[in-house]
């Protein structure tokens, strides 16, 4: 069966328009199962939280131009899936609502929503058929909770069908807003526009919901008894109708570029499928470029707010060697404890999760928590936590990294000034019980966030390096040794710490013949001894 259509070369990056791909030839994925699996699901209040950037605004606008009962949208869906389906036969049957809180501000969001429910109104309906209410909705122009009710009711009565209700990013003014003075009002408003909607509401058909979380009873949609919600935990036919599944890559890609997509921007998961990053391939197709597509494209100001120590260094941890993570998941995120920055483990991983930025899978069930297993997906998915999140917590100094690594070749010089950087991090940095680990990490961080590419506790030789960093034109495999008491000798355990790495010849099968530098640190809490050495 085709799933791609379209022609290759017109990448739309920008627009989540359905009719403007199929109308102007542009590239695109046929998703057209997800009308059928919203048409036939029983429950009538569904809520769809997947991370951005995976199509989740052009399902809703496809879904839209299918029910329409306005126009006469059946070219738009020839050839694709759908036209098979038994549902094609309600195609433009109904009346739908649409509503989008993607570019709303806190300061016109009332007015925005009033307005969507007028134009809705006027494009379904007379003057002459508006009831009471929604005669003074339009005519005084009144910023109710109950208004889109009205409008529900009111196209009912009418029209003889029920609408469809169709809500964009749902969650995203009130992320937007955490922390600010405005934010229990939005919270407020919002909760009754939903409730008064679509609560105990005979008049109204169908609601699809779709957002990045799922939130938690305090929240929006707290008191709708009816909502049945799919996140990224919860397998079911829904797992595949946004981004990419492994399908559809096979026949977008070409061989070449398929097995590096995989690489880089493959194995989020979505119940039971692994998917690739839909935006990401696009760009990638596009433009030609292995890029961080996905990491560009937004912000991260939330997660950086909840990273502490603790986590910042499993997140490091998992950058490095691509172990897992074992924790339980809060699925349902509290806004409330989102907003004060007292997120529990188990939200804050859930909340990575849900937002895109690890994968998962359920390792054991268990009585009162299931345990899961996180990691980082991909190569793509590592850079984001490289490039935003490490910077972010291990800060860099007036000084650069990159410029002392630059003289290496003074050996001396270089071990005096790296030490001195090292220690000048750690008068902000909590040194912890596991002091090598600490060490590993803050240097495995800063090395990074100097932009080089650097991997952790990989086999070589005899054993298992610490550190290697592969430089343009130098390679260095750093090496870490603790001091138990204050008394030891810290230049002896740099030195120790050399040897090791002879004696285990970490510098085995190297590929290529650049200056290769052996730099043991010797460390007790605070303060470090650093040697250098040229290897032969």
């Amino acid at each position: 069966m085709q799933r791609i259509f379209g022609d290759r070369s017109k990448i739309d990056l920008g627009s989540s328009i359905y009719r403007d791909f199929v109308l102007n030839n542009r590239l695109y994925i046929d998703k057209t199962r997800f009308i059928e699996h919203v048409i036939n699901e029983d429950s009538n209040v569904l809520l769809f939280a997947r991370p951005r950037r995976t199509g989740k605004s052009m399902n809703l606008d496809m879904l839209r131009t299918f029910l329409d009962c306005s126009q006469d949208t059946k070219d738009l869906f020839r050839g694709l899936y759908i036209e098979s389906n038994p549902v094609f036969g309600q195609i433009n049957s109904r009346p739908v609502i649409y509503l989008s809180f993607k570019e709303m501000r806190v300061h016109d969001y009332k007015k925005e929503i009033n307005l969507s429910i007028i134009d809705t109104a006027f494009y379904y309906l007379k003057k002459d058929q508006l009831n009471r209410r929604m005669q003074q909705v339009c005519n005084d122009d009144i910023e109710s909770g109950r208004a889109l009710r009205s409008l529900i009711e009111n196209i009912h009565e009418v029209m003889g069908v029920r609408p469809y209700l169709l809500i964009d990013e749902y969650d995203k003014l009130l992320m937007d807003n955490i922390g600010s003075s405005e934010y229990d009002n939005i919270r407020e408003w919002l909760t009754y526009l939903f409730e008064s909607a679509m609560k105990d509401n005979p008049h109204l058909g169908k609601c699809v919901i779709i957002g990045v979380t799922r939130v938690s009873q305090e929240s929006l949609l707290s008191g709708l008894k009816n909502l049945d919600v799919f996140d990224v935990f919860r397998a079911s036919v829904f797992d595949g109708d946004f981004s990419l599944t492994e399908e559809e890559a096979v026949e977008l890609l070409a061989p070449d570029q398929l097995e590096t997509a995989r690489e880089w921007y493959n194995n989020y998961r979505v119940g039971d499928e692994l998917l690739f990053t839909l935006y990401s391939v696009m760009s990638y197709i596009n433009n030609g470029v292995l890029e961080n597509y996905w990491g560009m494209s937004g912000s991260l100001d939330t997660i950086i707010d909840a990273l502490n120590k603790q986590r910042a260094d499993a997140i490091a941890y998992l950058i490095s060697d691509g172990t897992v993570i074992e924790t339980s998941i809060e699925r349902r995120l509290s806004l409330k404890r989102l907003r004060s920055g007292s997120l529990s483990d188990s939200s804050f991983y859930s909340f990575a999760v849900q937002a895109g930025y690890l994968t998962f899978d359920l390792h054991r069930r268990s009585d009162i928590d299931d345990v899961y297993r996180l990691w980082i997906p991909n190569i793509e998915l590592k850079r984001v936590w490289q490039s935003f999140i490490l910077n972010e917590v291990v800060n860099g100094s007036e000084v650069s990294l990159r410029d002392i690594f630059r003289y290496i070749a003074d050996t001396e010089e270089f071990s005096h000034s790296f030490q001195d950087f090292i220690c000048f991090q750690l008068s902000s940095y909590d040194v912890g019980k596991e002091l090598e680990k600490t060490y590993h990490v803050l240097v495995f961080g800063l090395i990074l966030g100097a932009g080089y590419k650097c991997s952790s506790n990989r086999e070589r030789g005899y054993g298992r390096y610490d550190l290697l960093l592969e430089g343009s034109d130098f390679n260095v495999i750093i090496e870490f040794k603790r001091a138990r008491r204050d008394t030891e000798d810290l230049e002896l355990l740099a030195s120790q710490a050399i040897e090791q790495i002879d004696k285990r010849k970490y510098y085995a099968k190297f590929s290529n013949a650049l200056p290769l530098y052996k730099v043991g640190v010797g460390c007790y809490r605070t303060e470090c001894a650093v040697m250098t050495v040229l290897h032969e």
